[in-house]
């Protein structure tokens, strides 16, 4: 495996890089998270053919950091800007296409990119994390989940409060997440350590949180992006979409997934993997993989036949 660095919309995206295959498969973590998180699939990706890249996403290194970032200790990070992040890397790797994968916030991210440029992605595989309009239309029948997005809510809060809760303890708070949203895992040790150091560095972790003050608190000056974000977010997907999920998922429950194919305007395939949590990219990587490569041969199918 080798980092890379890629420059696309204007950043230097840090990346990790294995196989040389014909395809790309674009991965995208979430949070709390690095591209680290992918170790265990890309092995299994570029087996079978694929070149993966697993970029860190906008603000998770000095490197793609935005000046507004540094700059604005009110400013956030878009929907917008990572989905124009991901469809600009495709072309930084030196391909026209390809299979994009996202889970958790980079679920969000693909989501939206695969709006903001169909044409750039071959199909799309998320994880972890409904569709946003679908997500929404089931919290109100679910009230058990709006207590587990509790920390959606404390983000909000400004002025350092959030960011020494998390750093507190040796980051005792992103263990926890860890358990409780996967729980029982016996999660990958190194990646959470590569989790705490990134956010060691305090602007790298005010970057993270600002991903959730994007969604609900955006700075004044970024109403017009945050616009174009709900736009990309809640737009119908237009093309061939797999959903994994867990059913022991304890972030995101799998109640929140019904409807999905009511927002999916082409192929759908939605999965609840059994006895599986929040993070499966590192519980099931074998069924990912299993899963992703019965979606793209059936594709092909569809194409050629």
């Amino acid at each position: 495996m080798q980092q890379i660095t890629l420059t696309a919309n204007g950043l230097s995206h840090p990346c990790l890089k294995q196989g040389e295959g014909k395809r790309l498969a674009l991965l995208l973590h979430g949070f709390p998270d690095t591209p680290h998180t992918w170790r265990r699939l890309m092995p299994r990706l570029a087996a079978a053919g694929y070149t993966c890249i697993a970029p860190y996403m906008r603000g998770y290194t000095q490197m793609n950091t935005p000046r507004s970032l540094q700059e604005n200790p009110l400013a956030t990070v878009q929907v917008a800007d990572l989905a124009a992040d991901a469809a600009a890397l495709v072309e930084a790797a030196g391909f026209k296409d390809a299979l994009l994968v996202g889970h958790d916030w980079g679920a969000i991210t693909a989501y939206a990119a695969a709006n903001l440029a169909p044409a750039k992605f071959t199909g799309l595989v998320t994880l972890s994390v409904p569709h946003l309009k679908v997500f929404l239309s089931n919290l109100w029948k679910n009230p058990a989940q709006v207590l587990q997005s509790w920390y959606i809510l404390f983000f909000q809060l400004r002025f350092g409060i959030p960011e020494a809760r998390v750093a507190r303890d040796n980051f005792a708070f992103i263990a926890e997440l860890w358990a409780k949203w996967s729980p029982g895992a016996a999660l990958d040790a190194d990646a959470l350590t590569a989790v705490k150091n990134a956010f060691s560095d305090e602007q790298i972790l005010k970057n993270a949180l600002a991903y959730y003050r994007g969604l609900l608190s955006p700075f004044v000056s970024e109403l017009a992006q945050y616009n174009r974000s709900r736009e990309l977010s809640f737009a119908p997907v237009a093309i061939p979409t797999l959903t994994l999920t867990g059913s022991a998922d304890g972030c995101i429950l799998p109640e929140m997934f019904e409807g999905m194919h009511t927002e999916i305007a082409n192929e759908f395939t939605l999965r609840i993997l059994p006895q599986v949590g929040h993070f499966l990219t590192m519980e099931s990587d074998e069924r990912i993989a299993q899963e992703i490569f019965k979606f793209t041969e059936a594709e092909d199918r569809r194409k050629t036949g």
